[in-house]
This record gives structure tokens, C-alpha cells and sequence, in this order.
């Protein structure tokens, strides 16, 4: 296969390059962008007013991926039947308004959980549940690439949301900071969604009225999708523990904090890395084989860190492997099943690896309190991770295979 763009995708990119840059931006101001990479600004200042434990403070991020886990299938399979645009809208309003809430919260930790959870619930619409859809609508020879792209909005946010708010939290408190992230959310997402139109390619609308109704918008289940959701949920669970715990793995093995965040920092330089390479290699060879290879990253970061490794080797390793994740859900997704039922699929898949994500950090912890150290958790991590890369390898053929 050509190791260079063809002449059908860059024709793709083209005409649909808008799309790719709103979408990266809609993610970026997204759930999945600002509203997660902002959540570890939150913990430290809540503590120190509330007087509440690290655990209370930091639960929000469980509940924040619960609401995605919760809503994902559903708008999903709304975007199928009536697009984008009005699911786009409604949540690029709703969510700041749950902010705004958010930002008046008192000393209850049920409250804050719950507050967390509507704001996610709020911007059900701003996820790639949907917004991966509207670029899988529009791209077929360049999918894996315009995926990367739109993808970046949320690498792009791991880096911003602590440069830019972190002075915001310092200098006007959580409360303030809360109420920046509305307005951006509303100023940056509420024209994007206005952009984009009325009615998507594939969407039930756009059927014939003889379609079967099995062909609007619904999970399309066979052996790959199947198997996407075991995939979804195991990386979910196993490598958002490894990405929260690396920092205090290292600080309990002695490394300063300060330079376990530096460490850290390697992750977001590799996720946007992996953002761009491992789609324009999926639109290239095929793409369970490149993400198989990708997926070995975190076995390698898991026994690094199990048997005294390289802890920076171990980062990037990590950074590859979040990079590549969520891409390859997407663009599997629409290889394994039909563009009209691609949000409801693709929805209970983004769904079901949030749900792991909400719950493996924490899993990771209740190891290390049982056993005293992260011996149990590394290698039962590498074991898992083992069984995803043979998984993904043997997905088999696409069933819905690019066009000629």
C-alpha cells in the first residue's frame, strides 16, 4: 500500500477540512478536553476549603466519566437518526450552565459528586460520541488521519486547561476558575455547534423511507463490535490507572514531586504524537495490526515500572498508548459497522471505555492499600493489556471496507 497520502483522501481533506478543525475544537472545550484536564485543579483547593479527604475531593473524576459511560450510547444513537447540530447546541448550553452551579457548590461531597456528574451529563453532547461521527460521515480514505486530527482537541487541551486556568485557581480560587471554563465552553463550542448542518450523511433523515428500521441508528452487534467493547473496557480501566498513578508510584519510590511531574509531562508530548501517526498509518495498512502494535507500549510501561525501569521510557510509553486509544475505537468503529448506525455503536463503545476509566484508578488504589506497593496492579496491568493487544490483532477483516 502507498506510503503516501492518495489522491482520494487528500480530495477528503479538501473539501472537509472545516469539519476536522471545528470538531478538534468542540472536543477541545469538551468533556473529554478541558472538562477532564482540568478536573486535578480542582482537587487541591476543594480539599483546603472543605477540609475533605484527597479521595473525596478527586471522586469527581469517577462521576465525570460515569456521566459520559451514561449518556455516550444515548446521544450517539440520536446523532445517527438527526445529526449533530441540535445535540451540539443544546450541550454547548447546558454545560456551562451545570459549571455555573458547579461553581456554587457547598461542603457536601455527595453534592460535589453530584454536581460533577451533571455538568458531564450536561455535555453529553460535546464528547466524540458524536463528534467522531460527523468526520467518519464525511471521510473514508483519509478517516484514520482526519480521527487523529480531530482527536488533538483533547491533547491540545491536556496542555492549555493547566497553563491557562492554573494561574485563575491560584489567583480567584476553584469558584472563579469554574466560571471561566463556562464561558469558554459556551463562547469557543456554541458557534461550532451553530456551523454545523441541519441533517449529517448517514443520519436516519437521509434514508429512504422503504430503509429497514434496523438500518437507523442502532448498536450493530457481530463478533468485532463485540469484541470493541471488551477491548474499550479493559484499556479504559488499565490505562487510566497507570497514567493517574504513575506520579505517586514514582513519589513513593523516592523521586521528588516536582520531577514526577516533569515525568508526567511526557505523556501529553506522546499522546499528540500518536494522535497523528497512528491515523495516518490505519488509513495505510490495516489498522488492527498498527494499533496491535501501539497497544504492546503499555505492556512494556507496565513491567518497566514493575521490575525498577526507565520511569521517563515508561511515560511515553503510557503517552502511546492513551494516543493511540480512543483513535482506534473510533476508526474501528467505522470499519466494523455501518455509517447509519455508527453513533449508537460507536456511543455504547466510548461508553462502556469511560466506564472503565471511572473505575481503574481507583481499583489501582485499593490494590496498593491492600498490598502496600503497585507490584499487583503493574502486572495484572501488563497481563490485561497482553490479552487487548491479541484482541484487537485478530479482529479480522473489515466489514465495511474503504471505497474504491
Amino acid at each position: 500500500m502507498s506510503a503516501t497520502m492518495s489522491g482520494a483522501a487528500r480530495r477528503e481533506f479538501a473539501q472537509h477540512w472545516p469539519i476536522v478543525l471545528a470538531s478538534a475544537l468542540a472536543i477541545g472545550v469538551g468533556m473529554m478536553g478541558i472538562g477532564f484536564y482540568a478536573l486535578g485543579l480542582f482537587v487541591s483547593p476543594v480539599q483546603a476549603e472543605f477540609g475533605w479527604s484527597r479521595a473525596a475531593a478527586s471522586g469527581a473524576a469517577t462521576f465525570q466519566q460515569l456521566g459520559i459511560f451514561l449518556s455516550a450510547p444515548l446521544v450517539g444513537r440520536l446523532a445517527d437518526r438527526y445529526g449533530v447540530r441540535a445535540i451540539a447546541i443544546a450541550s454547548y448550553i447546558a454545560a456551562p450552565l451545570a459549571l455555573v452551579l458547579l461553581s456554587q457548590a457547598g461542603n457536601s461531597v455527595p453534592m460535589w459528586w453530584g454536581l460533577w456528574l451533571l455538568v458531564s451529563l450536561a455535555g453529553c453532547g460535546t464528547t466524540p460520541a458524536i463528534w467522531a461521527r460527523a468526520v467518519s460521515a464525511r471521510f473514508d480514505k483519509g478517516r484514520g488521519l482526519a480521527l487523529g486530527l480531530m482527536l488533538l482537541g483533547s491533547g491540545l487541551a491536556a496542555f492549555l486547561a493547566p497553563a491557562l486556568l492554573g494561574p485563575i485557581f491560584a489567583t480567584s480560587g476553584w469558584r472563579s476558575a469554574a466560571l471561566v471554563m463556562a464561558a469558554t465552553i459556551l463562547v469557543v463550542g456554541l458557534p461550532v455547534g451553530r456551523l454545523m448542518p441541519r441533517r449529517e450523511k448517514g443520519a436516519a433523515s437521509d434514508l429512504p423511507a422503504e430503509a429497514p428500521r434496523r438500518e437507523k441508528g442502532h448498536f450493530e452487534a457481530n463478533r468485532q463490535t463485540l469484541t470493541l467493547i471488551l477491548v474499550a473496557v479493559l484499556l479504559g480501566f488499565f490505562v487510566a490507572g497507570l497514567i493517574v498513578h504513575l506520579v505517586p508510584m514514582v513519589v513513593d519510590r523516592g523521586m521528588p514531586a516536582a520531577e514526577a511531574a516533569k515525568v508526567a509531562a511526557n505523556i501529553g508530548l506522546a499522546v499528540i504524537f500518536a494522535r497523528v501517526v497512528v491515523g495516518y498509518l490505519f488509513d495505510r495498512f490495516h489498522a488492527p495490526f498498527v494499533a496491535a502494535l501501539f497497544l504492546v507500549s503499555p505492556v512494556v510501561a507496565a513491567l518497566l515500572l514493575a521490575w525498577g525501569g526507565p520511569v521517563v521510557i515508561a511515560a511515553l510509553m503510557l503517552g502511546l498508548a492513551a494516543g493511540a486509544e480512543v483513535d482506534m475505537l473510533a476508526y474501528f468503529t467505522g470499519r466494523y459497522a455501518r455509517i447509519g448506525n455508527y453513533g449508537a455503536t460507536y456511543g455504547v463503545v466510548l461508553g462502556l471505555f469511560s466506564f472503565g476509566a471511572a473505575f481503574g484508578p481507583a481499583a489501582f488504589g485499593w490494590s496498593v492499600d491492600l498490598t502496600g506497593d503497585y507490584q499487583f496492579a503493574l502486572l495484572s496491568s501488563a497481563a490485561a493489556l497482553v490479552l487487548v493487544v491479541v484482541l484487537i490483532a485478530t479482529l479480522g477483516p473489515y466489514r465495511v471496507a474503504a471505497e474504491d
